[in-house]
Protein backbone atom coordinates (compact mmCIF):
# COMPACT_ATOMS: atom_id res chain seq x y z
CA UNK A 1 0.00 0.00 0.00
CA UNK A 2 1.19 3.33 -0.75
CA UNK A 3 -0.67 6.55 -0.22
CA UNK A 4 0.82 9.63 -1.73
CA UNK A 5 -0.11 13.50 -0.76
CA UNK A 6 1.39 16.34 -1.54
CA UNK A 7 4.02 17.70 0.33
CA UNK A 8 3.18 21.41 0.48
CA UNK A 9 6.43 22.37 -1.39
CA UNK A 10 4.24 24.53 -4.15
CA UNK A 11 5.60 21.73 -6.62
CA UNK A 12 8.98 23.46 -6.15
CA UNK A 13 7.94 26.80 -8.06
CA UNK A 14 8.28 30.13 -7.16
CA UNK A 15 5.11 30.98 -9.42
CA UNK A 16 2.79 29.25 -6.56
CA UNK A 17 4.99 29.67 -3.35
CA UNK A 18 5.52 33.46 -4.12
CA UNK A 19 2.09 34.55 -4.29
CA UNK A 20 -0.03 31.87 -1.32
CA UNK A 21 -0.80 29.76 -3.45
CA UNK A 22 0.89 26.40 -2.13
CA UNK A 23 -2.56 24.36 -0.67
CA UNK A 24 -5.39 25.81 -3.11
CA UNK A 25 -2.97 24.93 -6.50
CA UNK A 26 0.07 23.77 -5.29
CA UNK A 27 -1.51 20.41 -3.62
CA UNK A 28 -3.49 19.75 -6.66
CA UNK A 29 -0.68 20.36 -8.95
CA UNK A 30 1.75 18.09 -7.02
CA UNK A 31 -0.75 15.65 -7.06
CA UNK A 32 -0.98 15.94 -10.99
CA UNK A 33 3.01 15.50 -10.95
CA UNK A 34 2.97 12.14 -8.55
CA UNK A 35 0.60 10.21 -10.38
CA UNK A 36 1.71 11.27 -13.77
CA UNK A 37 5.33 9.95 -12.99
CA UNK A 38 4.62 7.00 -11.31
CA UNK A 39 2.02 6.28 -14.86
CA UNK A 40 5.16 7.43 -16.92
CA UNK A 41 7.78 4.79 -15.08
CA UNK A 42 5.02 1.92 -15.62
CA UNK A 43 5.14 1.78 -12.22
CA UNK A 44 1.34 0.40 -11.83
CA UNK A 45 2.00 -2.17 -14.59
CA UNK A 46 5.42 -2.94 -13.02
CA UNK A 47 4.32 -3.38 -9.38
CA UNK A 48 0.56 -4.95 -10.18
CA UNK A 49 0.59 -5.93 -6.08
CA UNK A 50 1.06 -2.27 -4.87
CA UNK A 51 -2.30 -0.52 -3.92
CA UNK A 52 -0.92 2.73 -4.96
CA UNK A 53 -3.86 5.89 -3.36
CA UNK A 54 -3.54 9.43 -5.25
CA UNK A 55 -4.86 12.55 -3.33
CA UNK A 56 -7.71 14.78 -3.88
CA UNK A 57 -8.78 13.33 -6.83
CA UNK A 58 -5.63 12.96 -8.43
CA UNK A 59 -5.29 16.53 -9.04
CA UNK A 60 -5.82 17.31 -12.54
CA UNK A 61 -5.14 13.90 -13.64
CA UNK A 62 -8.97 12.91 -14.73
CA UNK A 63 -8.82 16.08 -16.66
CA UNK A 64 -5.05 15.23 -18.70
CA UNK A 65 -6.19 11.95 -19.57
CA UNK A 66 -6.74 12.39 -23.66
CA UNK A 67 -3.98 14.78 -23.59
CA UNK A 68 -1.26 12.00 -22.14
CA UNK A 69 -2.84 9.01 -24.16
CA UNK A 70 -2.56 11.32 -27.41
CA UNK A 71 1.39 12.21 -26.35
CA UNK A 72 2.50 9.43 -24.03
CA UNK A 73 4.02 7.52 -27.84
CA UNK A 74 6.99 10.23 -28.12
CA UNK A 75 6.95 11.56 -24.75
CA UNK A 76 7.52 8.15 -23.22
CA UNK A 77 7.79 5.50 -25.87
CA UNK A 78 9.02 2.88 -23.48
CA UNK A 79 5.33 2.82 -21.80
CA UNK A 80 3.77 -0.55 -21.95
CA UNK A 81 0.25 0.78 -21.42
CA UNK A 82 -1.39 3.86 -22.23
CA UNK A 83 -1.90 6.51 -19.36
CA UNK A 84 -5.41 6.11 -18.98
CA UNK A 85 -5.25 1.84 -18.60
CA UNK A 86 -2.47 2.77 -16.24
CA UNK A 87 -4.55 5.15 -14.09
CA UNK A 88 -6.91 3.12 -13.76
CA UNK A 89 -4.86 0.27 -12.04
CA UNK A 90 -5.04 3.08 -9.23
CA UNK A 91 -6.90 4.50 -6.56
CA UNK A 92 -7.81 7.90 -5.51
CA UNK A 93 -9.42 9.90 -2.55
CA UNK A 94 -12.31 12.02 -2.89
CA UNK A 95 -11.22 15.24 -1.14
CA UNK A 96 -12.23 17.54 -4.10
CA UNK A 97 -13.51 20.41 -1.63
CA UNK A 98 -17.34 19.25 -2.60
CA UNK A 99 -16.71 20.22 -6.22
CA UNK A 100 -19.21 17.94 -7.68
CA UNK A 101 -18.09 18.26 -11.55
CA UNK A 102 -14.60 17.35 -10.34
CA UNK A 103 -15.72 13.97 -8.81
CA UNK A 104 -18.07 13.49 -11.93
CA UNK A 105 -14.95 13.72 -14.19
CA UNK A 106 -12.63 11.70 -11.73
CA UNK A 107 -15.60 8.84 -11.84
CA UNK A 108 -15.95 8.86 -15.56
CA UNK A 109 -12.00 9.15 -16.01
CA UNK A 110 -10.76 6.73 -13.39
CA UNK A 111 -14.18 4.71 -12.85
CA UNK A 112 -16.38 4.93 -9.43
CA UNK A 113 -14.53 1.53 -8.79
CA UNK A 114 -11.23 3.50 -7.75
CA UNK A 115 -12.47 6.34 -6.00
CA UNK A 116 -12.31 5.96 -1.97
CA UNK A 117 -13.83 8.03 0.51
CA UNK A 118 -11.56 10.83 1.70
CA UNK A 119 -12.29 13.33 3.83
CA UNK A 120 -8.79 16.01 4.50
CA UNK A 121 -9.77 15.59 8.27
CA UNK A 122 -8.25 17.16 10.41
CA UNK A 123 -7.88 20.36 7.92
CA UNK A 124 -11.56 19.68 7.04
CA UNK A 125 -13.75 18.64 10.50
CA UNK A 126 -16.95 19.25 11.65
CA UNK A 127 -19.16 20.89 8.85
CA UNK A 128 -16.08 20.48 6.71
CA UNK A 129 -15.48 16.51 7.21
CA UNK A 130 -19.93 16.20 6.87
CA UNK A 131 -19.90 17.71 3.45
CA UNK A 132 -16.87 15.14 2.64
CA UNK A 133 -19.93 12.46 2.69
CA UNK A 134 -22.85 14.32 1.71
CA UNK A 135 -21.60 16.10 -1.57
CA UNK A 136 -20.83 12.45 -2.88
CA UNK A 137 -24.25 11.09 -2.06
CA UNK A 138 -25.70 14.50 -3.97
CA UNK A 139 -23.23 14.20 -7.15
CA UNK A 140 -25.80 12.70 -9.24
CA UNK A 141 -24.00 9.64 -8.95
CA UNK A 142 -25.67 6.26 -9.47
CA UNK A 143 -26.86 4.77 -6.44
CA UNK A 144 -24.07 2.22 -7.52
CA UNK A 145 -21.55 4.61 -8.25
CA UNK A 146 -22.44 5.84 -4.34
CA UNK A 147 -22.23 2.90 -2.65
CA UNK A 148 -18.93 2.01 -3.99
CA UNK A 149 -17.44 4.81 -2.62
CA UNK A 150 -19.13 4.74 0.77
CA UNK A 151 -19.48 1.45 0.94
CA UNK A 152 -17.23 -0.88 -0.68
CA UNK A 153 -14.46 -0.02 -2.43
CA UNK A 154 -12.03 0.72 0.16
CA UNK A 155 -12.88 -3.04 1.53
CA UNK A 156 -11.86 -3.91 -2.20
CA UNK A 157 -8.59 -1.51 -1.81
CA UNK A 158 -7.46 -3.06 1.38
CA UNK A 159 -8.59 -6.96 0.74
CA UNK A 160 -10.49 -7.10 3.80
CA UNK A 161 -12.57 -10.21 3.41
CA UNK A 162 -13.90 -12.48 6.57
CA UNK A 163 -15.82 -10.78 9.75
CA UNK A 164 -18.54 -8.30 9.08
CA UNK A 165 -19.62 -7.82 5.42
CA UNK A 166 -19.03 -3.92 4.18
CA UNK A 167 -22.40 -3.05 3.18
CA UNK A 168 -24.26 0.08 3.99
CA UNK A 169 -25.81 -1.71 7.59
CA UNK A 170 -22.42 -1.29 9.12
CA UNK A 171 -20.10 0.87 6.99
CA UNK A 172 -22.00 3.40 5.15
CA UNK A 173 -24.88 4.41 7.48
CA UNK A 174 -23.07 5.72 10.57
CA UNK A 175 -21.59 7.98 7.78
CA UNK A 176 -24.56 8.88 6.35
CA UNK A 177 -25.93 9.51 9.76
CA UNK A 178 -23.01 12.19 10.72
CA UNK A 179 -23.37 13.50 7.53
CA UNK A 180 -26.98 14.42 8.07
CA UNK A 181 -26.72 15.70 11.61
Amino acid sequence: MLYIHPAGVSACSPLIANYGLTWPIGAPIEDTISATQLIFKDIPVRYPRIKIINSHLGGALPMLLQRLDNQYRWAAPQMTEPPSTQARRMWYDTVGHFHVPALRCACESFGADRLLLGTDFPYLSGDGYRRSVAYIEDAGLSTSEAHRILDTNAASCYNWRGGKQCAPSNLASPLRQTAQT
